[in-house]
Protein backbone atom coordinates (compact mmCIF):
# COMPACT_ATOMS: atom_id res chain seq x y z
CA UNK A 1 0.00 0.00 0.00
CA UNK A 2 1.25 3.57 -0.92
CA UNK A 3 2.90 5.57 1.86
CA UNK A 4 0.96 8.62 3.41
CA UNK A 5 2.09 11.93 4.13
CA UNK A 6 0.54 15.06 5.72
CA UNK A 7 0.75 19.01 4.53
CA UNK A 8 0.16 22.01 6.04
CA UNK A 9 -3.39 21.54 6.27
CA UNK A 10 -3.21 18.60 7.61
CA UNK A 11 -4.78 16.29 4.33
CA UNK A 12 -3.47 13.29 3.07
CA UNK A 13 -1.47 12.74 -0.28
CA UNK A 14 -0.20 9.50 -1.62
CA UNK A 15 3.05 8.71 -2.39
CA UNK A 16 3.22 6.54 -5.58
CA UNK A 17 4.93 2.94 -4.73
CA UNK A 18 7.57 3.25 -7.53
CA UNK A 19 9.23 6.50 -5.51
CA UNK A 20 11.68 4.84 -3.75
CA UNK A 21 15.83 5.87 -2.74
CA UNK A 22 17.10 3.77 -5.61
CA UNK A 23 15.11 5.61 -8.50
CA UNK A 24 17.40 8.55 -7.66
CA UNK A 25 20.16 7.03 -7.49
CA UNK A 26 21.72 7.58 -11.06
CA UNK A 27 20.58 11.19 -11.09
CA UNK A 28 22.88 11.73 -7.65
CA UNK A 29 25.67 10.05 -8.95
CA UNK A 30 25.98 12.97 -11.84
CA UNK A 31 24.84 15.69 -8.70
CA UNK A 32 27.02 14.62 -5.74
CA UNK A 33 30.73 14.62 -6.00
CA UNK A 34 32.28 11.02 -4.52
CA UNK A 35 28.35 9.69 -4.37
CA UNK A 36 28.78 6.58 -2.07
CA UNK A 37 25.13 5.41 -1.01
CA UNK A 38 21.25 7.18 0.13
CA UNK A 39 21.08 7.08 3.66
CA UNK A 40 17.46 8.03 3.99
CA UNK A 41 14.68 9.78 1.75
CA UNK A 42 11.72 11.55 2.86
CA UNK A 43 8.75 12.87 0.29
CA UNK A 44 6.00 15.37 1.65
CA UNK A 45 3.34 17.91 -0.81
CA UNK A 46 5.91 20.61 -2.79
CA UNK A 47 2.74 23.06 -2.56
CA UNK A 48 0.45 24.06 -0.37
CA UNK A 49 -3.70 22.49 -0.46
CA UNK A 50 -5.40 24.50 -3.18
CA UNK A 51 -2.40 25.46 -4.62
CA UNK A 52 -2.65 23.08 -7.28
CA UNK A 53 -5.21 21.41 -9.56
CA UNK A 54 -3.21 19.38 -12.36
CA UNK A 55 -1.02 17.43 -10.47
CA UNK A 56 0.42 16.24 -7.05
CA UNK A 57 3.82 17.72 -6.69
CA UNK A 58 6.56 16.04 -4.51
CA UNK A 59 9.01 17.44 -2.70
CA UNK A 60 11.72 14.25 -2.32
CA UNK A 61 14.70 15.08 -0.08
CA UNK A 62 16.96 12.54 0.30
CA UNK A 63 20.44 12.35 2.78
CA UNK A 64 23.67 11.05 0.86
CA UNK A 65 26.76 10.03 2.12
CA UNK A 66 29.51 10.34 0.20
CA UNK A 67 32.87 8.35 0.20
CA UNK A 68 34.77 10.52 2.83
CA UNK A 69 31.92 9.27 5.10
CA UNK A 70 30.53 13.36 4.93
CA UNK A 71 26.58 13.36 4.61
CA UNK A 72 24.29 16.36 2.24
CA UNK A 73 20.76 16.73 1.02
CA UNK A 74 19.38 17.03 -2.36
CA UNK A 75 16.22 17.48 -2.77
CA UNK A 76 14.03 17.58 -6.50
CA UNK A 77 10.67 18.52 -7.32
CA UNK A 78 8.27 15.47 -8.26
CA UNK A 79 5.44 15.70 -10.41
CA UNK A 80 3.37 12.76 -10.80
CA UNK A 81 -0.58 12.39 -11.96
CA UNK A 82 -3.91 11.71 -10.17
CA UNK A 83 -5.28 9.02 -9.66
CA UNK A 84 -8.32 9.13 -10.82
CA UNK A 85 -9.73 7.49 -13.98
CA UNK A 86 -11.25 10.79 -15.76
CA UNK A 87 -7.49 11.97 -15.03
CA UNK A 88 -5.99 9.56 -16.08
CA UNK A 89 -8.10 9.42 -19.68
CA UNK A 90 -7.28 13.41 -20.16
CA UNK A 91 -3.37 12.91 -19.64
CA UNK A 92 -3.33 9.79 -22.03
CA UNK A 93 -5.20 11.89 -24.80
CA UNK A 94 -2.52 14.89 -24.15
CA UNK A 95 0.51 12.87 -23.33
CA UNK A 96 0.94 16.21 -20.63
CA UNK A 97 3.75 14.10 -19.19
CA UNK A 98 5.93 13.34 -21.91
CA UNK A 99 5.35 16.73 -23.32
CA UNK A 100 6.67 18.75 -20.22
CA UNK A 101 9.66 16.57 -19.88
CA UNK A 102 10.62 17.15 -23.81
CA UNK A 103 10.31 21.10 -22.66
CA UNK A 104 12.40 20.75 -19.88
CA UNK A 105 15.07 18.01 -21.58
CA UNK A 106 14.97 19.13 -25.39
CA UNK A 107 13.27 22.54 -26.03
CA UNK A 108 14.22 24.97 -23.39
CA UNK A 109 17.93 24.32 -23.40
CA UNK A 110 17.54 24.89 -27.56
CA UNK A 111 15.93 27.90 -26.10
CA UNK A 112 18.99 29.03 -23.88
CA UNK A 113 21.55 27.55 -26.23
CA UNK A 114 20.39 30.49 -28.65
CA UNK A 115 21.11 33.21 -26.25
CA UNK A 116 24.35 31.35 -24.66
CA UNK A 117 25.40 31.66 -28.63
CA UNK A 118 25.51 35.47 -29.09
CA UNK A 119 27.38 35.64 -25.19
CA UNK A 120 23.85 36.43 -23.00
CA UNK A 121 23.19 33.83 -20.21
CA UNK A 122 19.21 33.41 -20.30
CA UNK A 123 17.67 30.68 -18.13
CA UNK A 124 13.99 29.79 -18.56
CA UNK A 125 13.12 27.50 -15.59
CA UNK A 126 14.72 24.37 -13.51
CA UNK A 127 16.91 21.84 -14.30
CA UNK A 128 15.68 18.66 -15.05
CA UNK A 129 16.42 14.46 -14.95
CA UNK A 130 15.67 11.39 -15.86
CA UNK A 131 15.21 8.88 -14.36
CA UNK A 132 13.52 4.91 -14.34
CA UNK A 133 9.67 5.32 -13.45
CA UNK A 134 6.80 3.26 -13.83
CA UNK A 135 4.76 5.82 -14.24
CA UNK A 136 3.91 9.49 -15.77
CA UNK A 137 6.56 11.98 -13.91
CA UNK A 138 8.27 15.20 -14.18
CA UNK A 139 11.55 15.28 -12.10
CA UNK A 140 12.98 18.97 -11.41
CA UNK A 141 15.55 20.90 -9.43
CA UNK A 142 14.22 21.81 -6.23
CA UNK A 143 14.45 25.62 -6.64
CA UNK A 144 14.10 26.30 -3.40
CA UNK A 145 17.17 26.43 -1.28
CA UNK A 146 18.08 29.27 -4.36
CA UNK A 147 15.37 31.79 -3.00
CA UNK A 148 13.10 31.26 -5.56
CA UNK A 149 9.48 32.36 -4.78
CA UNK A 150 6.11 32.75 -5.87
CA UNK A 151 4.22 36.13 -5.40
CA UNK A 152 0.41 36.10 -3.65
CA UNK A 153 -1.58 34.82 -6.15
CA UNK A 154 -4.39 36.58 -4.62
CA UNK A 155 -3.00 40.27 -4.25
CA UNK A 156 -1.96 39.58 -7.87
CA UNK A 157 1.94 40.91 -9.47
CA UNK A 158 2.74 44.36 -8.83
CA UNK A 159 4.52 46.60 -11.69
CA UNK A 160 7.92 45.41 -11.18
CA UNK A 161 7.16 41.60 -10.80
CA UNK A 162 4.97 42.12 -13.91
CA UNK A 163 7.94 43.56 -15.92
CA UNK A 164 9.83 40.91 -15.55
CA UNK A 165 7.59 38.45 -16.22
CA UNK A 166 6.90 40.17 -19.44
CA UNK A 167 10.96 40.63 -19.92
CA UNK A 168 11.24 36.62 -19.87
CA UNK A 169 8.13 35.99 -21.93
CA UNK A 170 9.70 38.38 -24.90
CA UNK A 171 12.70 36.31 -24.33
CA UNK A 172 11.46 33.04 -24.50
CA UNK A 173 8.85 34.34 -27.51
CA UNK A 174 11.94 36.13 -29.13
CA UNK A 175 13.90 32.57 -28.94
CA UNK A 176 11.11 30.39 -30.22
CA UNK A 177 10.35 32.35 -33.10
CA UNK A 178 13.90 32.91 -33.70
CA UNK A 179 14.52 28.91 -33.37
CA UNK A 180 11.35 27.76 -35.95
CA UNK A 181 12.99 30.75 -38.19
CA UNK A 182 16.08 28.78 -38.59
CA UNK A 183 15.48 24.92 -38.09
CA UNK A 184 11.32 24.86 -39.10
CA UNK A 185 8.39 23.92 -37.21
CA UNK A 186 8.20 22.05 -33.59
CA UNK A 187 7.35 18.52 -33.25
CA UNK A 188 3.56 18.85 -33.02
CA UNK A 189 3.14 17.54 -29.58
CA UNK A 190 4.29 21.02 -28.63
CA UNK A 191 2.01 23.55 -30.69
CA UNK A 192 -1.71 22.18 -29.71
CA UNK A 193 -1.80 23.34 -26.01
CA UNK A 194 -5.04 22.59 -24.36
CA UNK A 195 -6.73 24.54 -26.84
CA UNK A 196 -7.23 21.52 -28.97
CA UNK A 197 -8.10 19.31 -25.84
CA UNK A 198 -12.61 19.00 -26.07
CA UNK A 199 -13.00 18.20 -22.73
CA UNK A 200 -10.66 20.69 -21.01
CA UNK A 201 -12.00 23.44 -23.21
CA UNK A 202 -15.49 22.50 -21.96
CA UNK A 203 -14.63 22.64 -18.87
CA UNK A 204 -12.66 25.48 -18.27
CA UNK A 205 -14.06 27.55 -21.09
CA UNK A 206 -17.91 26.88 -21.93
CA UNK A 207 -19.17 25.23 -18.68
CA UNK A 208 -17.26 27.68 -16.63
CA UNK A 209 -18.84 30.77 -18.09
CA UNK A 210 -22.14 29.62 -18.30
CA UNK A 211 -22.14 28.88 -14.47
CA UNK A 212 -20.50 32.62 -13.98
CA UNK A 213 -23.49 34.03 -16.34
CA UNK A 214 -26.26 31.77 -13.14
CA UNK A 215 -23.85 34.30 -10.74
CA UNK A 216 -24.07 37.88 -12.44
CA UNK A 217 -28.05 37.61 -14.06
CA UNK A 218 -29.25 38.96 -10.74
CA UNK A 219 -26.05 40.66 -9.36
CA UNK A 220 -25.99 44.50 -8.56
CA UNK A 221 -23.49 45.85 -11.30
CA UNK A 222 -24.09 43.77 -14.13
CA UNK A 223 -26.80 44.89 -15.90
CA UNK A 224 -25.29 47.12 -17.94
CA UNK A 225 -23.15 44.19 -19.47
CA UNK A 226 -25.75 41.16 -19.22
CA UNK A 227 -26.51 41.86 -23.22
CA UNK A 228 -23.11 41.43 -24.38
CA UNK A 229 -21.74 38.83 -21.29
CA UNK A 230 -24.63 36.63 -23.26
CA UNK A 231 -23.65 37.30 -27.01
CA UNK A 232 -19.86 36.74 -25.69
CA UNK A 233 -20.89 33.10 -23.80
CA UNK A 234 -22.49 32.08 -26.64
CA UNK A 235 -19.52 32.44 -29.00
CA UNK A 236 -16.84 31.32 -26.24
CA UNK A 237 -16.04 27.96 -28.34
CA UNK A 238 -15.66 30.41 -31.48
CA UNK A 239 -13.55 32.60 -29.29
CA UNK A 240 -11.12 29.29 -28.78
CA UNK A 241 -10.80 27.95 -31.97
CA UNK A 242 -9.97 31.36 -33.58
CA UNK A 243 -6.77 31.42 -31.30
CA UNK A 244 -5.83 27.66 -32.05
CA UNK A 245 -5.39 28.24 -35.11
CA UNK A 246 -2.32 30.19 -36.00
CA UNK A 247 -2.67 32.43 -38.86
CA UNK A 248 0.88 33.35 -40.87
CA UNK A 249 -0.37 37.02 -40.58
CA UNK A 250 0.68 37.31 -36.88
CA UNK A 251 3.48 37.28 -34.84
CA UNK A 252 3.74 33.66 -33.95
CA UNK A 253 6.11 31.77 -31.21
CA UNK A 254 6.17 29.34 -29.10
CA UNK A 255 3.33 30.26 -25.71
CA UNK A 256 3.97 29.15 -22.32
CA UNK A 257 0.46 27.90 -22.33
CA UNK A 258 -0.28 28.43 -18.50
CA UNK A 259 1.48 31.32 -17.85
CA UNK A 260 -0.51 32.17 -14.09
CA UNK A 261 1.15 33.41 -10.97
CA UNK A 262 1.88 29.86 -9.49
CA UNK A 263 3.09 29.00 -12.50
CA UNK A 264 6.06 31.73 -12.19
CA UNK A 265 9.03 31.46 -9.63
CA UNK A 266 10.98 34.79 -8.35
CA UNK A 267 14.52 34.94 -6.72
CA UNK A 268 15.43 37.57 -5.01
CA UNK A 269 18.33 39.71 -3.24
CA UNK A 270 19.59 40.56 -0.41
CA UNK A 271 17.12 44.11 -1.09
CA UNK A 272 14.54 42.07 -1.96
CA UNK A 273 14.60 43.06 -5.79
CA UNK A 274 14.19 40.64 -8.04
CA UNK A 275 17.31 38.77 -9.38
CA UNK A 276 15.84 36.34 -12.10
CA UNK A 277 12.17 35.12 -13.08
CA UNK A 278 11.87 31.52 -13.98
CA UNK A 279 8.71 29.40 -15.85
CA UNK A 280 7.44 26.24 -14.14
CA UNK A 281 4.36 23.77 -15.38
CA UNK A 282 5.68 23.40 -19.21
CA UNK A 283 2.86 20.85 -19.72
CA UNK A 284 0.36 23.20 -22.41
CA UNK A 285 2.73 25.15 -25.08
CA UNK A 286 0.80 26.32 -27.62
CA UNK A 287 2.41 27.73 -31.28
CA UNK A 288 0.52 30.51 -32.19
CA UNK A 289 -0.06 34.67 -31.89
CA UNK A 290 1.60 36.14 -28.64
CA UNK A 291 -1.93 37.10 -27.59
CA UNK A 292 -2.34 33.95 -25.75
CA UNK A 293 0.33 34.45 -23.43
CA UNK A 294 -0.01 37.85 -23.05
CA UNK A 295 -3.65 37.87 -22.12
CA UNK A 296 -3.83 34.61 -20.36
CA UNK A 297 -1.20 36.38 -17.89
CA UNK A 298 -2.25 39.96 -17.62
CA UNK A 299 -5.57 39.27 -16.70
CA UNK A 300 -5.15 36.51 -14.65
CA UNK A 301 -2.32 37.52 -12.76
CA UNK A 302 -1.46 41.07 -11.85
CA UNK A 303 -2.50 42.94 -8.89
CA UNK A 304 -5.92 45.19 -9.27
CA UNK A 305 -4.25 48.57 -9.22
CA UNK A 306 -2.40 47.69 -12.88
CA UNK A 307 -4.05 45.29 -14.51
CA UNK A 308 -5.90 48.21 -16.52
CA UNK A 309 -4.32 51.21 -15.53
CA UNK A 310 -1.17 49.58 -16.59
CA UNK A 311 -2.32 47.52 -19.60
CA UNK A 312 -0.88 49.43 -22.49
CA UNK A 313 1.89 50.35 -20.44
CA UNK A 314 2.79 46.36 -20.84
CA UNK A 315 2.22 46.30 -24.02
CA UNK A 316 4.74 48.65 -24.59
CA UNK A 317 7.30 47.58 -22.74
CA UNK A 318 6.46 44.04 -24.09
CA UNK A 319 6.90 44.92 -27.68
CA UNK A 320 10.10 46.55 -26.62
CA UNK A 321 11.50 43.85 -25.11
CA UNK A 322 10.29 41.32 -27.99
CA UNK A 323 12.12 43.97 -30.27
CA UNK A 324 15.63 43.89 -28.53
CA UNK A 325 15.58 40.38 -28.34
CA UNK A 326 14.55 39.25 -31.84
CA UNK A 327 17.48 42.25 -32.68
CA UNK A 328 20.09 40.20 -30.40
CA UNK A 329 19.07 36.86 -31.61
CA UNK A 330 19.76 38.13 -35.48
CA UNK A 331 16.03 37.22 -36.36
CA UNK A 332 15.47 37.54 -40.12
CA UNK A 333 12.52 37.94 -40.65
CA UNK A 334 10.09 41.77 -40.13
CA UNK A 335 10.13 42.45 -36.91
CA UNK A 336 6.94 43.04 -35.05
CA UNK A 337 5.52 46.92 -34.53
CA UNK A 338 3.79 48.01 -31.65
CA UNK A 339 0.96 48.31 -33.68
CA UNK A 340 1.27 45.13 -35.09
CA UNK A 341 1.04 43.14 -31.85
CA UNK A 342 -1.96 45.62 -30.37
CA UNK A 343 -3.79 44.50 -33.94
CA UNK A 344 -3.50 40.95 -32.77
CA UNK A 345 -4.73 41.86 -29.57
CA UNK A 346 -7.34 43.36 -30.69
CA UNK A 347 -7.70 40.28 -33.16
CA UNK A 348 -7.99 38.15 -30.49
CA UNK A 349 -9.80 40.01 -27.69
CA UNK A 350 -12.27 37.52 -27.54
CA UNK A 351 -9.45 35.38 -25.85
CA UNK A 352 -9.38 38.28 -23.22
CA UNK A 353 -13.01 37.55 -22.35
CA UNK A 354 -12.43 34.02 -22.01
CA UNK A 355 -9.33 34.68 -19.20
CA UNK A 356 -10.63 37.22 -17.63
CA UNK A 357 -14.66 34.96 -17.21
CA UNK A 358 -12.77 31.69 -16.95
CA UNK A 359 -8.88 31.51 -16.24
CA UNK A 360 -8.82 34.34 -13.37
CA UNK A 361 -11.96 32.75 -11.23
CA UNK A 362 -9.10 30.02 -10.09
CA UNK A 363 -6.43 32.07 -9.48
CA UNK A 364 -8.07 34.41 -7.56
CA UNK A 365 -10.38 31.80 -5.24
CA UNK A 366 -9.01 31.18 -1.54
CA UNK A 367 -7.09 27.61 -1.52
CA UNK A 368 -9.78 24.80 -1.63
CA UNK A 369 -9.02 21.57 0.63
CA UNK A 370 -8.91 18.49 -1.89
CA UNK A 371 -9.06 20.97 -4.92
CA UNK A 372 -7.90 19.06 -7.83
CA UNK A 373 -8.41 18.58 -12.03
CA UNK A 374 -11.61 16.13 -11.10
CA UNK A 375 -13.28 18.94 -9.64
CA UNK A 376 -12.20 21.33 -12.37
CA UNK A 377 -13.66 18.54 -14.89
CA UNK A 378 -16.54 17.83 -12.30
CA UNK A 379 -20.18 18.59 -12.62
CA UNK A 380 -21.31 22.72 -13.21
CA UNK A 381 -23.76 22.24 -10.12
CA UNK A 382 -20.67 21.47 -7.33
CA UNK A 383 -20.01 23.43 -4.82
CA UNK A 384 -16.18 23.89 -5.67
CA UNK A 385 -17.41 25.27 -9.20
CA UNK A 386 -19.93 27.88 -7.67
CA UNK A 387 -17.05 29.33 -5.41
CA UNK A 388 -15.09 30.39 -7.90
CA UNK A 389 -18.04 33.05 -9.06
CA UNK A 390 -19.17 33.75 -5.44
CA UNK A 391 -15.56 35.09 -4.52
CA UNK A 392 -16.13 38.84 -4.13
CA UNK A 393 -12.40 39.31 -4.85
CA UNK A 394 -12.98 37.83 -8.18
CA UNK A 395 -16.07 40.54 -8.67
CA UNK A 396 -14.02 43.45 -7.85
CA UNK A 397 -11.68 42.55 -10.38
CA UNK A 398 -14.74 41.90 -12.94
CA UNK A 399 -15.61 45.31 -11.88
CA UNK A 400 -13.05 46.58 -13.46
CA UNK A 401 -12.42 44.46 -16.40
CA UNK A 402 -16.23 44.40 -17.27
CA UNK A 403 -16.39 48.40 -18.75
CA UNK A 404 -12.68 47.50 -20.65
CA UNK A 405 -13.73 44.36 -21.99
CA UNK A 406 -16.90 45.83 -23.36
CA UNK A 407 -15.24 48.89 -24.67
CA UNK A 408 -12.55 47.23 -26.74
CA UNK A 409 -15.10 44.76 -28.22
CA UNK A 410 -13.74 41.88 -26.47
CA UNK A 411 -17.58 40.96 -25.84
CA UNK A 412 -19.37 41.40 -29.43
Amino acid sequence: MPSKTKDENSSQIQIPDWVKPEVFEDVLKRKVKDYKEIKSMRAEPGVPAGENYATIMLRVELDVETKDKSQTTKAFMLKTPHQSEKYRKVIEKTDMFDVERGMYLKVVPELEQLYRDVGVEVKFGAEAYEIEASDYYVLLEDLKPRGFKNVNRLEGMDQAHTESVLTKFAQWHAASAVRVDRKGPYEEKYTHGFLKNEEIVDAFCNRSVKIFLSHVDLRPGYEAYLKDLHIASDKILDFVEELSNPSPDDFNALNHGDGWANNIMFQYNEKNEIVDTYFVDLQLPKWGSVAQDLYYFLLSSTSLDVKISKFDYFIWFYHSELVKHLKLLNYSKTWPTLRSIRNDLNKYSGWAFVCASTIMPYVLLDPVKGANFEKVLGDNDSSFKKSLYLNPRFHKHMEVLLPWLQYGGAME
